[in-house]
C-alpha cells in the first residue's frame, strides 16, 4: 500500500516541486510544460486513484501499470521540454546554425 501511495503521490510532488524551477525555461515551453506537464501527472494519478478505488483487485493492477505509464510519459515529456529548451537556446546564442 505504502509503495502505492508514493508512486501516485511522487509525480505530483515533483511537479510542484519543478514550478520554480520552469522560469528558466523559455517562456512558450514554460506555459506547456505546466499545462501538459499538470495534466499528465493530476489527470494520470487522478485515474490511478479512480481504478485502485473503484474497480476491484483487476482495477488495482491496472492503476499499477497505469501509473507507471504517466511517470514514464511525463520523464519523457520533462525531458523532451529540456532539450527543446537547450537547442532554443543555443540557437539563440548562435552556437547551432539553422
Amino acid at each position: 500500500m505504502l509503495i502505492g501511495l508514493l508512486m501516485i503521490l511522487v509525480p505530483v510532488v515533483v511537479y510542484v516541486i519543478t514550478i520554480p524551477l520552469s522560469k528558466r525555461l523559455n517562456p512558450g515551453l514554460r506555459k506547456t510544460y505546466r499545462v501538459i506537464g499538470g495534466i499528465v501527472v493530476f489527470l494520470g494519478s487522478g485515474i490511478s486513484i479512480y481504478f485502485a478505488a473503484y474497480t476491484g483487485d483487476q482495477g488495482g493492477i491496472a492503476a499499477f501499470y497505469f501509473q507507471i505509464l504517466v511517470i514514464l510519459v511525463y520523464a519523457a515529456f520533462s525531458l523532451s521540454v529540456v532539450i527543446v529548451n537547450w537547442i532554443l537556446r543555443a540557437r539563440e546564442a548562435g552556437t547551432i546554425k539553422r
